[in-house]
């Protein structure tokens, strides 16, 4: 598949890009009577509780630091889009402002890896360490979709979302939202080339080109190939061969149902530039789902991840990796058991339960194990409006104190404080 590309048809960065923010713009320019504005408005507050072992707690960040670190964020993104019989374009501008007292998170993430042009700008004030202020904006999507008549072609900023899992999707190489992420509404865009075909009614086939950040010369171009297609009446199969980031990936999924029980395996070979066996890993999960009666929603997935760590001395190298800080990999544990269970509890009250279990060898011998827990109860105010309340609570080895202030991992979640996240959104 890269070589195909790489040889046939290689264009340049500047040319893709600017081509699509032209063609944006002049969709723009065309139909501004006819553009759809719509908006979404996010306000957020936490507060967690860090014990002994805990990331966050006040001897870990300096004597000004709160015992109880909270956080507020305000978030707005205004989306505008137009279309017509032809095709179809969009355009997603976010802004934030995020304020953290007693601990400094990253904030919003995005995938780095395969955006030519950052097109953001943050400012931070405060510390660093007791308080911090973050205002933020980003051009999240700008992307123009031509249709045909058994095919689309879109280029610009746009998600590119594959894979079956519920917790995890090993086929969605260029980034997927973790199993305990609260805000999956939009997947963020990455500067790509998406040629999708449909073969026939029920199946699809989806070429992607993206780019690399511009003048970063060790990261390069990435292309995939995806192939989707049902066997039989109630299974889908589905084939991915990809280059992504100096990365050689083959990967396949498969799922299906029986007696009303819904089950998937889904794999990803990935084998880098390096060679050796170390440089080959596979990434792959098992899972199933049921619906009782009384309408609760149970899935059950297993995680098996060749990058991650099986023993807590392992941690802090895969912590550190490129896949983990650019969000390719969203486990540090090689394995994971995920559990959720969803009900509705009335036309105005739904409620999940998630659970991710691992467990890793110890330096003294024997393993320890790690749970973490959250619970989400969601109370709808409208069809544009919503209430949500999470609880969050890890356990297991916390931080080793002895390795320096900061401390060093010793679980997968035994670091992680109990914590409360209280969020209105409205759509508009």
């Amino acid at each position: 598949m890269h070589a195909t590309v790489s040889r046939v048809w290689r264009p340049e960065p500047a040319a893709v890009w600017r081509a699509a923010l032209l063609v944006a713009l002049m969709g723009v320019a065309s139909g501004a009577d006819a553009v759809d504005w719509t908006g979404r408005v996010s306000l957020l507050g936490g507060v967690s509780h860090p014990l002994n072992g805990d990331v966050g707690k006040a001897r870990d960040v300096g004597d000004g630091a709160v015992q109880s670190p909270t956080a507020d964020q305000q978030s707005l993104r205004l989306m505008a889009q137009d279309q017509n019989d032809a095709g179809e374009w969009s355009l997603h501008v976010q802004a934030s402002r995020l304020n953290q007292r007693g601990l400094v998170g990253r904030g919003a993430q995005t995938n780095a890896l395969f955006r030519w042009r950052r097109l953001a700008g943050d400012s931070v004030c405060g510390d660093g360490v007791s308080r911090s202020t973050r205002l933020a904006w980003d051009i999240d999507r700008a992307v123009y979709k031509r249709r045909f008549e058994r095919a689309t072609l879109s280029i610009g900023r746009q998600p590119v979302d594959f894979g079956s899992g519920r917790f995890w999707q090993p086929l969605n190489v260029f980034g997927a939202f973790a199993p305990t992420d609260l805000d999956t509404d939009y997947k963020p865009g990455i500067d790509a080339l998406v040629l999708n075909t449909y073969p026939s009614n029920f199946s699809s086939l989806t070429a992607v080109y993206a780019l690399a950040p511009q003048g970063q010369t060790a990261i390069k171009n990435s292309a995939a190939l995806h192939h989707r297609r049902p066997l039989g009446e109630s299974s889908q199969a589905a084939l991915l061969v990809a280059r992504v980031v100096g990365q050689t990936q083959i990967g396949a999924s498969f799922e299906s149902d029986w007696r009303g029980l819904g089950w998937r395996v889904e794999a990803l070979h990935t084998r880098a530039d390096a060679g050796g066996s170390a440089a080959n890993t596979l990434f792959w999960i098992a899972g199933i789902d049921y619906r009782f009666d009384n309408g609760t929603h149970l899935v059950l997935e297993w995680h098996d991840d060749g990058r991650g760590a099986t023993s807590g001395a392992q941690l802090k190298a895969v912590a550190g990796s490129r896949s983990v800080v650019q969000g390719l990999q969203q486990q540090l544990a090689r394995r994971v058991l995920g559990l959720s269970l969803q009900k509705d509890l009335s036309p105005l009250w739904s409620a999940q339960y998630a659970m991710l279990g691992t467990s890793l060898r110890q330096t003294a011998g024997g393993h320890s194990p790690s749970l973490l827990h959250q619970l989400s109860l969601v109370h709808s105010l409208n069809n544009e409006s919503d209430l949500m309340l999470a609880l969050v609570y890890g356990s297991g080895d916390g931080l080793n104190r002895g390795l320096g202030q900061g401390g060093q991992l010793r679980s997968t979640f035994g670091h992680q404080p109990i914590s409360a996240t209280l969020r209105w959104r409205v759509y508009f």
